[in-house]
Formats: C-alpha cells, structure tokens, sequence
C-alpha cells in the first residue's frame, strides 16, 4: 500500500512517462487490453485504479519507451520490480 505522497508521486511518475511515449491512449488501451478510463484513473492514481493494471501500465510505459530510445522518467515506488510479486497481471503487448 502506498502513502498519501508516494501515491502523488507514483501519479507525476506516470504521467511523465505517458506524455514522454506521446502514444495516443486509445493505442495503449489497445497494447494493455484495457480501457480509456482504466488507464485515466491509473494516470491519476485514482481509487479505481487497480494494482495489477498500475503495474501493467507500467511496465508498457517502460517497455514503449525503450524501444523508442526515449529515456525512461525514473519511478520512485515502482522502480522496484520485486514489489509487484503480489499483483498479477498479463503483458499482451510482449506476445
């Protein structure tokens, strides 16, 4: 579980990395087989969003800004890919 800060700053995280990869969302909801609002509410932290999709989310952002060669704005609490051992989720854009 986050705090209040670091789910403030898991937000500025990923939306740094969203509007460095500059897909449009609809392509990611696509790549990440989840919906337009999923992803909003992940952007902004939101209650709804889900652990497992945050660390989707996540990961496809790192993922996409590699192959681009776009360096990758550093995750504070997600930097750490051993944390996300609870939460399962599937990486379709990797098949």
């Amino acid at each position: 579980m986050l705090t209040k800060q670091e789910t403030i700053n898991t937000a500025k995280e990923l939306q740094e990395n969203f509007k460095r990869l500059a897909y449009p969302i609809e392509q990611i909801a696509e790549d990440t087989h989840m919906t337009t609002q999923e992803i909003e509410n992940i952007l902004v932290m939101s209650y709804q969003a889900a652990p497992g999709q945050v660390w989707c989310l996540r990961d496809y952002l790192e993922d996409m800004l590699e192959k681009e060669g776009i360096p990758l704005y550093p995750f504070s609490r997600l930097a750490d890919h051993s944390a996300n051992r609870w939460f399962s989720y599937d990486t379709p854009w990797r098949s």
